[in-house]
C-alpha cells in the first residue's frame, strides 16, 4: 500500500508464446461497459491529465506507518511505500535498471483515455501507483525466505489487495490451497515439474528461480561458455524477472508486499502514458520503422530490429537476417540475436535493462520484458469502463463459460479456475507489444487460462495512493 504522507476462422501461428494457432471469439453485440449499458462515442486523443494532489505527503521515514519508507515517487513529490521484499540481496536491493531501488514505485495520475488506442474502449481510472519493475525472482525470494516457503501459512486475510473502487476483489481463502506449504512446493512450482509451458531445459526452456538442480543442469549443458553462464548464476537470476509464477501466488505476494494487482485499464494507462495514447510506452514510431508481425493483417505493427533493440527486450524481425516470417527472422534484441537449445536466461536481463523504452512515468519493461498478470478476469470487451474490471471469477475448480478457449493447443484443464489478463508481450516474441492491438490480440491476451504458466509470464504490483 502507498500512502501519500464465439469462433471465427483460427489462423496458422507458430510462436515462441507457445501458440500453434488462434482463434478469435465473440458476437455482434453492441459494445457495452461493465454492467451492461451501452455508450456513446469514444472520441480521440485525451488531454493530459491533472497531476496529483498528495493526500498526504511525507518528509522522513518517521511520517509512515505499518513499515512504510519514505520514498520519491516521481513528479508527485514523496510517498509512504510499504515493499517487505527488497532486504538487499540481487534484484532486491538498490541496483535495478539505472541504479534505483528494485521495489521502486511511480504514481501515476490517472484520467481519461482510450484502451488498446480504441474509441470502442474508452476508459477513466483513478491516481495509483505501480511498481517501476517487474518482480524480481529475488524480492520472490524474499518472500519465501520470510515464511519458510510456507505461502500458504501466510497466506492473505479473506478481502486483502483488493481496489479500493472495485467491491468484492479482494481475496478469497478458497485460493490458500493454490498457495505452496514448503519451499519443496515452491521449487517445484516454478521449476520443470509444474511450470507448464517453455521449461524443457534441453529445448529452449528459461526459468528464472535458481535451484541448486538448476544451477547443475545449465552448467553441465554449458561448459566453456563464460558469457552464457554468468547470465544464469544466482545473482544474475535473482535480479531478472520471476517467471512461471502463477496469478494466485503473485496476487498473495502483491499483498504481502503491501500492494495488490493492477487492473487491466490501470496498467494500460501507464502503458499509454493516459491520454497521450503512446503508440508504445517511450512513444510513437515512424511507420517506416514498423512491421506487421508475420504480415499477417489480423497481427499488430511492431518496431523492426533495428528501430526497436535500444528500447525493449523482446524479438523483433531482423531484416538482415531474412523476410519477415514470425517467428523465423525474429531475433533477440538482448544477448546473441538467435538462441540455442540450452541458453536457459541468456536472453532475458534484468529487469529495467533498457531505460530508453521507459513508459512517461518511468516505469520499465511494460513492452518486452516477461507478460504480465492483470487482476481482471476476461476477455475484456468494447465498452465503458470507470475504475473497473471483471471479479467475476469462477471458483478455482470451475470454468468461465465467457473465456475465449483460444488455439487448439491450450488444453482445457488450463482453464479450471478462469482465465486473466495478460498484458506487455516478452523476450521471446513480438506479441502483445503494441498499446494497440487487434481484436484477436485483444481477445485472445485478456482471456488467458490461469493455470498455464509459462516460460516469459509474470507482473508486477500497483499500489493504492
Amino acid at each position: 500500500m502507498v500512502r501519500f504522507c464465439r469462433a471465427a476462422p483460427a489462423f496458422a501461428l507458430a510462436s515462441a508464446f507457445g501458440l500453434s494457432a488462434l482463434a478469435s471469439c465473440g458476437g455482434d453485440d453492441p459494445p457495452a461497459d461493465e454492467s451492461g449499458t451501452l455508450f456513446g462515442d469514444g472520441g480521440a486523443k485525451n488531454p493530459p491529465p491533472a497531476p496529483v494532489t498528495p493526500s498526504k505527503t511525507c518528509t522522513s521515514d518517521a511520517d509512515c506507518k505499518n513499515g512504510g519508507k519514505c520514498k520519491d515517487v516521481g513528479a508527485q513529490g514523496k510517498a509512504c511505500v510499504v515493499s517487505k521484499s527488497c532486504t538487499g540481496g540481487s534484484g532486491a536491493n538498490a541496483a535495478c535498471g539505472d541504479g534505483r531501488d528494485c521495489c521502486d514505485a511511480r504514481a501515476v495520475p490517472g484520467g481519461t483515455f482510450n484502451r488498446f488506442n480504441d474509441a470502442d474502449f474508452p476508459a477513466t481510472v483513478s491516481p495509483f501507483v505501480l511498481d517501476t519493475f517487474e518482480v524480481t525472482a529475488g524480492r520472490f525470494r524474499a518472500w519465501v525466505e520470510a515464511t519458510n516457503g510456507n505461502l500458504r501459512g501466510a497466506a492473505p486475510a479473506a478481502g486483502a489487495g483488493a481496489h479500493p473502487k472495485i467491491p468484492n476483489s479482494g481475496w478469497k481463502t478458497e485460493w490458500n490451497a493454490e498457495l505452496p506449504a514448503s519451499r519443496a512446493d515452491v521449487d517445484k512450482m516454478l521449476g520443470p515439474d509444474q511450470c507448464q509451458v517453455g521449461t524443457n531445459l534441453d529445448d529452449y526452456g528459461t526459468l528464472t528461480w535458481w535451484t541448486a538442480d538448476l544451477d547443475a543442469k545449465v552448467k553441465a549443458s554449458n561448459k566453456g561458455k563464460t558469457d552464457l553462464l554468468a547470465e544464469n548464476t544466482k545473482d544474475a537470476l535473482d535480479g531478472k524477472a520471476i517467471n512461471c509464477v502463477p496469478w494466485y501466488v503473485l496476487f498473495a505476494f502483491c499483498v504481502w508486499d503491501g500492494g495488490r494487482l493492477p487492473t487491466d485499464a490501470e496498467w494500460g494507462f501507464a502503458l499509454a502514458g493516459g491520454g497521450e495514447q503512446r503508440g508504445f510506452p517511450w512513444g510513437d514510431v515512424p511507420q517506416k520503422d514498423l512491421a506487421q508481425i508475420g504480415e499477417n493483417n489480423q497481427l499488430s505493427f511492431v518496431p523492426v530490429f533495428a528501430a526497436g533493440q535500444k528500447y525493449v527486450t523482446a524479438a523483433l524481425w531482423d531484416k538482415t537476417s531474412g523476410p519477415n516470417v514470425f517467428p523465423d527472422w525474429y531475433v533477440h534484441t538482448y544477448g546473441d540475436k538467435f538462441r540455442t537449445k540450452t541458453d536457459n536466461a541468456a536472453h532475458l536481463p534484468r529487469v529495467g535493462n533498457k531505460p530508453l523504452g521507459n513508459g512517461k512515468w518511468g516505469h520499465a519493461d511494460l513492452a518486452g520484458g516477461v507478460w504480465e498478470w492483470m487482476l481482471d478476469e476476461g476477455p475484456i470487451r468494447p465498452g465503458k469502463c470507470d475504475d473497473c474490471a471483471n471479479v467475476s471469477w469462477p471458483a478455482r475448480d470451475g470454468k468461465d463459460p465467457n473465456a475465449v478457449k483460444g488455439p487448439p493447443d491450450f488444453e482445457d484443464r488450463w482453464f479450471v479456475g478462469g482465465a486473466r489478463s495478460v498484458r506487455g508481450g516478452a523476450w521471446d516474441n513480438a506479441l502483445g507489444l503494441a498499446t494497440a492491438q487487434t481484436k484477436i490480440e485483444i481477445e485472445w491476451y485478456t482471456s488467458y487460462p490461469i493455470k498455464r504458466t509459462y516460460r516469459s509470464l509474470g507482473g508486477r504490483c500497483a499500489r493504492d495512493l
